[in-house]
Order: C-alpha cells, then structure tokens, then sequence
C-alpha cells in the first residue's frame, strides 16, 4: 500500500505485455497498439516502454500524443489515427511521425514541407513521409468516402514525397452482439482492397474486431481496451488480465445516529445506530459522483455500499459494527481484495457509461505506480 497518496492506481505492465503477446497470437498478424487518452488512463510513457519489443506501431489521436512518445525516447514507428490540421504538418514531418490523411490540403502541406526538409539536408537519400489513409465505410465522423477511396488515393500518388504506407476504416458496432454492419464495412472496405493492392497496411480491426471477427484481422489489427485487460462485448475467446487497480484509504471513522445525514444534501439518513466510513477520493480524482448511494467498495476483503453523495475529495461509506476497519486501511475502488473484486465494466454500468470513459476520467491527481 503506497503511504504517501491518499489514493492511487496500480498499473501491472507485465499483464499489458501478456495481453498485448496474447493478441498478436490470437490474430496472427502485426499489432498497432492503440496508447491514445495516456494509455486509456495506464500512463502512456511507461506502457509504450512496456510494449516497445513487442508492438510493430503505436496509434494514437493527436500529433502532441505523438510527440510526447518521440520526446520520451520511443523509436517505434507511431500513427496517428485522426487526419490532423494541415497546420501540424511540420511537427509531423520534423518528428517523423505517421498520420492519417483524410483531405488534400494536409497531403498537399505534408508533401511540401517534406520536400523543403529534403533540401535542407546533406544527405542523398530523400525521405518520404509515410501516411494512412482513413477510408469512411459507414461510421460518418470521419474519412475519405469508400467510393472515392481510390480516387484520391491516385491524386496522392502524384505527391512524390508522400509514402501511402497503410489504408484503414474503423468499425461502428464490432462490439455488439449484432454484426451484421461491421460484416458490411469489411465488404466495403474489401472493395478499395482489391484496388489498393500495393498498399502494405490493411487494417481495421480494433478491439472488439480482433477478439470476434476473425476476417478483419489482414495485415494488423488495433487493439486498445483490451490491452489493458477489458473485454470490449460479450466475445471472450481469449484470457486477458485486467492492468489497473484504483486504490484509496480510510480518512475518518465514526457512528451517527437515526435521523442523521451524509455528505451534500444529506440525501441518505440513517434509520438506525451506523458505523461510517470517510473515503479520501472523490470525483476530483476522477471517481464517478453518478455512484453517489449505488457504488460499492472493498474495504478488509467485503462489499461496502457509498451513503450520500460522493463529494470532489471525499466519499463515505457504511461499515458494519463488526469490521475490524482503522484509518489509513486500504480502500479498493477497481481491483481485487481477498476473494472479492470490483471491475470497470461493473462501475460503467451503474453509471450507464462505457469502460473507457471510467478508465480515461481517472484524473491527474492520482498518482500511477508501476509493477
């Protein structure tokens, strides 16, 4: 138990590995590591040293992600997967990043920015700038339209110091017992496929894809949740092993008495002699307040219900007489204690929210340490 937070997350890299090896077992094919959002909330710096020998690329959203991995020593080739502002062209082309293209004006800054870098090198080799291209099967947020894929991807072949290293589309309900669409996306994006035949990088599973449509695994697959040990549906036909524990402790202890009130509003009264518990996380460190009266935690190996409503940096719950329970004991919020666990697929779903959004809110504040 770390003495010097009064919450914090464990992150087990060792699991991120064995998941990550586990994956690219499962697909038989390359792994595009999706480390974006700080690694889903993990850390982003330690994760990517974690997987530098086993991803083949990291993906990620915006080119300050991919620059914060270049800045940290990571060689590992790094897509970003959202076409970027054509103002961002000379930071991906100065720290030799890869990027989605979706739209002429950034293909067209990119090629001369990388032809003005060329010029103002000594050496002879001339260096291409590798892009993706995001091709827009059904999902309608982003992309080049699948009917005009190969149409613009002639056009860019007339920009010289463009490398079209990857083509890609992303699926809209992969993750849903009904597949039926993402089937339709494969379909689609199968057609600009078959004309796109020199293209290296096929790719369009993420997630829920790899796990469950053995058909999108092609060149690589994008796995992000289930890096970190999540399943993303229903399809588990592999073991993963969950990364992340959120821990906190015990800040204060007391009874009150029948009629008396809890934390703001005093929205839960006691109707009887209760023993509580002060928690020292809240929602400032990213702990949902939508759990306020529904959440659970651990606390010496058993379920203890959350009474009132969880404030910024505290929340209270209700011990039973007979808890051997002091301050500074271990809270678990997500994770395993004794025989008893709390998953982020639980919290999400008292709160009618999805796992990334629990994971991705965890705050600054709460310090990550490492196993």
């Amino acid at each position: 138990m770390d003495v010097t937070n009064q919450t914090h997350v464990e992150i087990n890299l060792k699991a991120i590995q064995a998941n990550a090896i586990t994956l690219k077992k499962h697909t038989g094919s390359k792994l595009f590591a999706v480390v974006k959002a700080d690694a889903y909330g993990h850390g982003v710096i330690p994760v990517a040293e974690a997987l530098q020998t086993i991803a083949d690329m990291f993906a990620v959203a915006t080119v300050n992600e991919g620059i914060e991995l270049r800045q940290a020593g990571i060689q590992t080739p790094i897509l970003i997967l959202f076409s970027p502002l054509p103002d961002f062209a000379i930071d991906i082309v100065n720290y030799e990043l890869t990027t989605t293209v979706d739209n002429w004006t950034l293909a067209e800054q990119l090629n001369r920015i990388t032809i003005d870098r060329n010029k103002n090198t000594q050496s002879t080799n001339i260096k291409k700038t590798k892009i993706h291209i995001n091709v827009n099967t059904g999902m309608n947020r982003c992309g080049v339209g699948y009917t005009e894929a190969d149409k613009f991807i002639k056009e860019l072949k007339s920009l010289t110091l463009l490398e079209i290293e990857g083509i890609f589309t992303h699926f809209a309900t992969a993750d849903e017992e009904d597949k039926s669409f993402a089937y339709l996306q494969l379909d689609r994006i199968s057609l600009v496929y078959k004309k796109t035949r020199d293209i290296p990088f096929k790719h369009v599973a993420n997630s829920a894809a790899s796990l469950a449509i053995p058909e999108s695994h092609l060149d690589a697959v994008r796995p992000g949740l289930s890096l970190y040990g999540i399943y993303p549906g229903n399809d588990k036909p592999i073991t993963l092993e969950p990364a992340l524990s959120w821990k906190a402790r015990v800040g204060w202890i007391d009874f009150i008495e029948p009629g008396e009130g809890v934390s703001y509003g005093l929205t839960y009264r006691a109707t009887n002699r209760i023993r509580i518990a002060g928690i020292q996380v809240g929602y400032g460190d990213g702990y949902p307040r939508a759990l306020s009266g529904k959440g659970e935690v651990l606390i010496g190996g058993f379920r203890r219900p959350i009474l009132g409503r969880v404030c910024m940096d505290m929340m209270v719950c209700k011990l039973e007489l007979t808890d051997k329970v002091t301050v500074g004991d271990e809270v678990v919020l997500i994770g395993k204690q004794e025989n008893e666990e709390i998953g982020v697929d639980e919290i999400a779903d008292h709160v009618n929210t999805i796992s990334y959004e629990i994971l991705t809110n965890i705050s600054k504040r709460v310090k990550r340490i490492y196993t």
